[in-house]
């Protein structure tokens, strides 16, 4: 391979402000809305060209996380901002009632409006916005992250911050930085092209459990389909559509490396091909899907696991599923450990029943580093237990929690994230209506339309 000297630039730094939101996911949204009604100065940048990142680049079907069960009933873990945004999504007819199935429950919505719903969020916040930026560099000030340099469409530039929150899901600010970070390319989890297909009878889905479906997908196979999953997430929003969480891509029998561009490419485009062979086989297998048609995949491949940035602390399966409390303990969750690996099954473990655990405020906080605090997938936890907290309502949480955290450090005009007190950032969740796991959450019983038993 042949190298290149580029010739020293200057590059300008186009912006000043105090808390910098790099990830413009489910944890972006929250982490800048949060530091911004903190009162600090924000700004997000996103690659894409809206917000949302996996709810809305690769759709999902369903909000993991949110909730857990207790007894039959719904507990409510995931509060505060999400709470609002659930209920913005609502009233724009993008989200239905809690669906309980098998031992959990999930949101089912419509990504277009999440869309919108978070445009509005950054304009009443103040956020300042820059869409199509990829974060190529950090700035470092006095030893410490202070700022970010980006690429886009007008050219190379930077913006300073007092405090750097990292909420890209593969860690990409921390490892720029130098960070310790962990990606098992032997032992990842593997990526879902999400599908959507139109023309269904959708009736006839509701009739059709997990268990009847896991069925006939397994006579497709036997009928020759070589379909890599026969189980999978399936949500009916309106009488025609459903959205199918069901692929299983590989690259040469394994997952591809989330951090290889070559490896990714052909899993984009192989997961397109297996949309494909996945209607056939609906039509001919599925009751519901003579009729059906692709309407659409999403606009990237859902990777469920990339770097994992080693933190003050380290998460593991023990913890999560004996419910571990913390005393800078900052978000609750009850989700399964759910491991999509290499046979057309997916692995669950779930935490008994009413069991949650919570996420500290140290698993945010990148080893070694200043200026810079993390949120989302890329916490510091195992590859079990990164396989529970990695959906997208828990990332609504520990954004909330970093965006606060950020904007009381920024305030102080150190960025020191260490020195921060938790347990008046603790407080200020708290008074902003989150659930921090402390307690009992609030419970409610699901309506007879809202529940899937686990026939």
């Amino acid at each position: 391979m042949t190298n290149i000297t580029e010739a020293e630039r200057q590059t300008e730094i186009r912006e000043r402000v105090d808390v910098l939101v790099v990830g413009g996911g489910s944890a972006g949204i929250a982490a800048a809305v949060a530091a911004a009604r903190t009162g600090a100065s924000v700004m997000l940048v996103e690659r894409m060209g809206f917000l949302g990142g996996t709810l809305t680049s690769v759709t999902l079907g369903s909000i993991c996380g949110l909730y857990g069960l207790d007894g039959g009933r719904v507990q409510r873990l995931v509060r505060g901002l999400a709470d609002e945004i659930i209920d913005r999504l609502a009233r724009r007819g993008g989200a239905n009632a809690p669906k309980v199935w098998l031992q959990t429950a999930s949101l089912p919505y419509h990504p277009e409006p999440m869309k919108r719903v978070a445009d509005d969020l950054m304009e009443e916040a103040g956020v300042a916005v820059r869409f199509h930026s990829l974060a190529v560099e950090v700035i470092r000030r006095e030893g410490r992250v202070g700022g970010v340099i980006f690429e886009s469409i007008d050219g190379r530039w930077g913006v300073e911050a007092g405090v750097v929150v990292d909420t890209t899901g593969d860690g990409q600010i921390a490892a720029l930085a130098g960070a310790e970070w962990r990606c098992d390319v032997d032992d990842l989890q593997f990526p879902t092209t999400m599908i959507r297909f139109g023309g269904v009878d959708t009736k006839a889905v509701e009739k059709t459990d997990r268990a009847a479906l896991h069925k006939h997908l397994e006579a497709a196979v036997a009928a020759g389909f070589d379909l890599p999953r026969t189980a999978g997430g399936i949500f009916a929003f309106n009488a025609e559509v459903v959205h199918l969480n069901i692929t299983r891509v590989d690259v040469d029998g394994r997952p591809p490396n989330p951090l290889s561009v070559r490896e990714m490419s052909e899993a984009e485009a192989k997961g397109r091909r297996m949309a494909e062979l996945y209607l056939e086989a609906f039509r001919q297998h599925v009751p519901g899907y003579a009729n059906a048609w692709l309407l659409d995949t999403g606009a990237q491949i859902g990777v469920r696991e990339s770097r994992r940035i080693a933190g003050d602390y380290t998460i593991d399966e023990d913890e999560v599923l004996s419910g571990a409390r913390y005393e800078d303990g900052i978000a609750a969750c009850a989700w399964p450990v759910e491991e999509h690996g290499a046979d057309r099954a997916t692995r669950w473990v779930w935490l008994p029943d009413g069991t949650f655990y919570q996420i500290p405020w140290r698993c945010l906080l990148p080893k070694g580093l200043d200026g810079l605090v993390m949120a989302g997938r890329c916490v510091s936890a195992t590859h079990v237990a990164q396989a529970s907290l990695r959906v997208a309502g828990t990332c609504f949480a520990m954004g909330e929690a970093a965006g606060i955290g950020a904007a009381m450090a920024a305030a102080r005009h150190v960025g020191d994230l260490r020195a921060l007190d938790v347990q008046a950032l603790r407080a200020e969740l708290a008074k902003r209506g989150a659930f921090l796991g402390d307690g009992q959450p609030e419970t409610f019983q699901p309506a007879g339309a809202e529940l899937e038993a686990a026939r």
